[in-house]
């Protein structure tokens, strides 16, 4: 799965506010090429780098 496609599924589940803002910074921070595939629980209380590196397995 492609980090904008689990961006989306982030908004579309209301975890995350900007699937726009969530895919560059995971681009930025270097997680993009880290996304796993797997079922990860994350909230929307939890701010991008956690959500991060729950769903990079880089904790």
């Amino acid at each position: 799965m492609f980090p904008s496609e689990v961006a989306d599924l982030l908004e579309k589940n209301k975890i995350i506010k900007d699937k726009h803002k969530f895919n560059k910074f995971l681009e930025d921070k270097g997680y993009a090429q880290k996304v796993q595939l797997g079922e990860f629980k994350v909230s929307s209380d939890m701010d991008h780098t956690q959500i991060a590196k729950i769903i990079t397995k880089n904790r």
